[in-house]
C-alpha cells in the first residue's frame, strides 16, 4: 500500500503520520517502522534494502519518508525511486509526504500511477478558524482566534504551538491573552501592514509603520513589503483576467498561502499596479542614489509620499 501525504498543511501532515505510527505499532510493533527524515542523504541501497525487504517476524511494515521533494534534483535517485514503485511489497505500507513537491513534477505523476494522494489542506481562515473551534471547544473565544490567525498568517503549526504553550498557564484564552502575550513575527507583522493597505484603511496604514520602524530596519521592511505586494499584484492581475482561484493558486505556487487567493481587497488591479510601479521606482532611486537624502526617517518620508497617493 502506497501513499503521498501532501498538500498546503504540515500541522495536520504531521499529526496524521503520529496517527498512523500509534496505529501500526500497535499491532506489528515498533521495530517494523522506519521514519526517514534525511532522504537526500541516504544512498539506493539502503533504500532499496528497507522499501524492498518485508517486515522482521510481521506480516506488515511501515515505512515513512518525509519531505520527498528533496530528490527532485536528484536524477539517479529519481529514477530509482519510480523504478522501485511497481516493485514494492504489497505488506510494505510505504508513506511519502511533501508540501512542496509540484503536481507538474515527474515524480508527482508517477505518484498518481501508483500511490493513493491523501491532501491535507486549509484554504482559507474560515477553515482554519473552523479547526482550532473544534480543537480547543470553549476553552478560547472566537476573537481570541481571529487575532492569533492574524498575527501568525494563518500558519496552523505556529498557531497550535503559541496556544498550547500558552494553555499551559491558563485554562481558557481570549483576545487580550493574545494581544499581550504573543508577539507578532515580522513577516506576519508585514502582511497585516499589506493587509491594510490593499484595503485602503488609511486610518491605520501610518500608525502601523510607525510602530513597524521602531524595531525593524527600513530597508528590511521595505524588501518585503515589497516581496508581499508582488505576490498581492500577481494574484490581482489573474482575478482581472478571471482566472479561477484554484488555477491562480496553482501557477503561482502558493502551497500553504493559497488561501491569499481567497481573499478580496477594495483596492482596484489599476491602483495597486500604479502603487507597485512607485514602488519600484523608489527602489531604483535608493540603489542608485538618486535621492537626495538617505537618511532612515527620510526614506520612512519618501514611503509615506507613495503611501499618501493610494
Amino acid at each position: 500500500m502506497l501513499y503521498l501525504f501532501t498538500w498546503n498543511n504540515e500541522y495536520l501532515v504531521k499529526e496524521e503520520l503520529k496517527k498512523w505510527k500509534a496505529h501500526f505499532s500497535g499491532k506489528f510493533w515498533d521495530f517494523n517502522i522506519l521514519h526517514i527524515t534525511n532522504i537526500d542523504e541516504l544512498d539506493k541501497n539502503f533504500l532499496s534494502e528497507n522499501l524492498l525487504a518485508s517486515g522482521f517476524f510481521s506480516e506488515k511494515k511501515l515505512i515513512i519518508i518525509e519531505n520527498i521533494e528533496k530528490v527532485e534534483k536528484d536524477e539517479q535517485k529519481k529514477e530509482f525511486l519510480i523504478w522501485t514503485f511497481s516493485k514494492i511489497p504489497e505488506s510494505n505500507i510505504i508513506v511519502f509526504s511533501s508540501l512542496n513537491l509540484s503536481e507538474k513534477s515527474l515524480l508527482y505523476k508517477k505518484f498518481q500511477e501508483f500511490w493513493e494522494v491523501k491532501r491535507f489542506d486549509v484554504k482559507n481562515t474560515y477553515e482554519t478558524k473552523s479547526f482550532l473551534q473544534k480543537k480547543y471547544s470553549w476553552f478560547i473565544d472566537d476573537k481570541a482566534i481571529d487575532k492569533i490567525i492574524s498575527f501568525k498568517s494563518n500558519n496552523l503549526s505556529k498557531i497550535i504551538n503559541e496556544l498550547d504553550k500558552l494553555f499551559i498557564t491558563k485554562s481558557s484564552i481570549n483576545e487580550k491573552d493574545i494581544i499581550s502575550l504573543i508577539v507578532p513575527e515580522l513577516e506576519e507583522t508585514i502582511f497585516v501592514f499589506v493587509d491594510r493597505v490593499l484595503n485602503l484603511d488609511k486610518k491605520n496604514i501610518f500608525k502601523d509603520l510607525d510602530i513597524i520602524l521602531e524595531t525593524v530596519d527600513i530597508y528590511a521592511f521595505y524588501n518585503m513589503f515589497l516581496w508581499n505586494l508582488r505576490t498581492a499584484i500577481y494574484i490581482s492581475f489573474f482575478k482581472y483576467l478571471w482566472y479561477k482561484n484554484n488555477h491562480i493558486a496553482t501557477e503561482l505556487w502558493l502551497w500553504n498561502k493559497a488561501w491569499l487567493v481567497d481573499k478580496n481587497y477594495k483596492i482596484k488591479f489599476e491602483d495597486l499596479s500604479k502603487l507597485y510601479k512607485s514602488l519600484i521606482d523608489f527602489d531604483k532611486n535608493m540603489k542608485f542614489w538618486k535621492l537626495i537624502w538617505s537618511s532612515a526617517e527620510d526614506l520612512k518620508y519618501e514611503l509615506q509620499k507613495i503611501l499618501i497617493k493610494v
